[in-house]
């Protein structure tokens, strides 16, 4: 048998799921430079599934878009030998990465997370309960990213149920209906399945917004049964079969959801799909921050994956902050570092050998302490550090572990952040897909591997022999907060000094009007406070009055979600027009020194 037979038979047995983790615009940065190496080597074509979560959903939704662009407008073989038309070719899937690339770091520079807050009218809707800042959040994604992929003419936002990609078949002609899970064999380009991972807080499943439908995956078993006593919200089979509010899913608000993290954005809402039930959906990080389970469960079944892992995992501490809040986070952290390992080591054990695994602590060794003896030395002489392998797919150490640490946040990212993520992406998952034997039938040979002309190439210098100013942008990378101040020593002191005089300011005026509560004012906060205690026992009574039941409550919601935030949006603006601007410029990799 030849080797392109060897390649047919492997081909249509392969099923390649893609699974792209958790962590904020910092994973989606580093699932880019991955896309770029799987396209390189030729296996984005026979990719099926996709399961994202947060950072990874944001991107692998981009990348769906193109993809439905993509197979939509060129058949997967020529017609006739004679025929001289264009097909789906490898070089497609590069240019698609390439777009990405350019567009999603565009798109990140204007901040998504801060516009949240920068307009008043948006704000103000927040006092409704079924509009939230993660709406918001959705309309952005849409805004920036989603709907510029799609035609010119499209009008709102992307639906769900405009996800299906119906392809073109041999003859040139559309296919519709198309199935990916029964009509993809026999394709050399497949058409993938996205998945994009919810959890919901009512009982702590899994769920999953689809093309075709929305819900909790179908994976019940009698052990899971037994020991799962949850309730079970079936999924519908389609969008069609729904109430008619939630058929119109967009795509952006799915995605949003998928990213919600929670005590930094609002759970999603999905109202009166169940009877007496309002679902809230939170980060799927909060469930399986890999997005392994929607490559393997019964729906799907993929025998070859490629996990893309993106997540902050949890860091060693010496002296573990004991304070409350901090133990609970800390205790939080364990819990997911618990869960990622069993459901990882699972994974490549009952996938021996078909798993490519690769996250941003690649090659860091896990260091070993020994303990003191009774003569106060100790036990065993372990002072070396272990070997790194960093260096074996050219990445020195210390970048990778300052790579490991930048946040997982959605705000402003420069570029020397951005392609230093994509590059450790694309370099990591280089070289852990060529050591896994199972991928090589599908991969491209050395011979016919296309140049390494990526943008983001150009930082490659910077890993391999960082310079002392490209060292503290990664360093300062790990902030949420601040970031342009950390980078330039002077403007920090002129921050410090406009913060002086405003509070200075403040003093001096104080002490100019010497204002002074009188007895008058106490009683009429007293007053109104015992108003505001009673109101609720007296609408009760008086149904015309019931709409003031908890006037507390909806102060609160107006002062929170609607005042405040609007008086914010100054500053907020500020920020944008001023600091991000100074962070974005400071962040160019023209401004670094090349490595001598």
């Amino acid at each position: 048998m030849t080797d392109e037979e060897r390649l047919e038979e492997w081909t249509g047995k392969a099923k390649v799921g893609l699974a792209l983790s958790g962590g904020g615009f910092r994973s989606s940065f580093f699932h880019i430079g991955v896309l770029a190496q799987l396209a390189r080597l030729g296996l984005l074509r026979h990719v099926e599934v996709i399961s994202t979560v947060s950072g990874g959903s944001i991107i692998g939704a981009l990348y769906y878009l193109h993809v439905k662009r993509l197979l939509e407008s060129k058949p997967d073989t020529r017609m006739s030998d004679e025929a001289t038309v264009d097909i789906v070719e490898d070089r497609d899937y590069i240019q698609i990465v390439r777009d990405i690339e350019r567009d999603f770091l565009k798109a990140v520079e204007c901040n998504l997370r801060m516009m949240t807050y920068s307009d008043w009218r948006k704000n103000w809707r927040m006092t409704s309960p079924d509009y939230s800042r993660s709406d918001r959040l959705g309309e952005l994604f849409d805004e920036h990213l989603y709907r510029p992929v799609m035609a010119q003419n499209f009008d709102g936002m992307i639906q769900m149920r405009d996800l299906y990609i119906h392809p073109l078949g041999p003859d040139g002609k559309r296919m519709d209906p198309f199935n990916p899970r029964k009509d993809n064999p026999g394709r050399k380009a497949k058409v993938p399945i996205l998945l994009l991972n919810a959890t919901a807080l009512n009982n702590g499943h899994n769920w999953r917004f689809e093309a075709s439908t929305m819900g909790a995956p179908d994976y019940d078993d009698d052990i899971s049964m037994d020991i799962d006593k949850n309730i079970r919200l079936r999924r519908p089979s389609s969008y069609e079969g729904m109430i008619e509010r939630q058929q119109d899913v967009e795509l952006g608000l799915a995605v949003a959801a998928s990213a919600c993290v929670p005590g930094i954005f609002h759970p999603l809402a999905i109202s009166d799909l169940y009877p007496d039930i309002r679902v809230e959906l939170v980060d799927g990080g909060v469930h399986d921050n890999q997005g392994v389970q929607g490559l393997i469960d019964r729906d799907n079944c993929c025998n070859l994956l490629i996990v893309s892992d993106g997540s902050g995992q949890m860091r060693d501490e010496g002296n573990p902050n004991t304070w409350l809040a901090a133990a609970v986070n800390r205790s939080q952290g364990i819990f997911m570092k618990r869960v990622r390992e069993e459901q990882m080591s699972r994974v490549l054990k009952e996938w021996k050998g078909r798993v490519a695994f690769f996250h941003l602590r690649q090659g860091i060794p896990a260091r070993t302490a020994s303990w003191y003896t009774s003569e106060n030395k100790l036990a065993d002489n372990l002072e070396h550090e272990p070997q790194s392998e960093c260096e074996s797919f050219g990445v020195l150490t210390e970048v990778q572990h300052l790579l490991s640490k930048v946040r997982t946040d959605l705000d402003s990212f420069s570029e020397v952040e951005a392609y230093s993520l994509m590059l450790d992406g694309y370099l990591v998952s280089g070289h852990v897909v060529s050591q896994t034997e199972a991928f090589k039938p599908l991969v491209r040979s050395a011979e016919e591997l296309p140049a390494e002309d990526w943008q983001f190439m150009e930082i490659k210098p910077w890993l391999e022999k960082p310079t002392p100013l490209y060292l503290k942008h990664l360093r300062t990378a790990e902030s949420q907060f601040f970031k342009a101040f950390k980078l330039n020593v002077p403007l920090a002191l002129g921050g410090a000094a406009l913060c002086i005089l405003a509070v200075s300011w403040l003093i001096w005026m104080g002490s100019l009007t010497n204002a002074q509560i009188s007895v008058r004012s106490l009683l009429l906060g007293g007053l109104l406070l015992a108003a505001g205690l009673l109101l609720p026992k007296l609408t009760k009574t008086f149904r015309i009055l019931k709409f003031l039941r908890n006037p507390t409550r909806r102060l609160a919601a107006y002062l929170g979600q609607g005042v405040l935030p609007i008086l914010g949006m100054f500053l907020v603006r500020f920020h944008l027009k001023v600091f991000d601007p100074i962070f974005i410029r400071m962040g160019r990799l023209k401004n670094l020194t090349p490595p001598g």
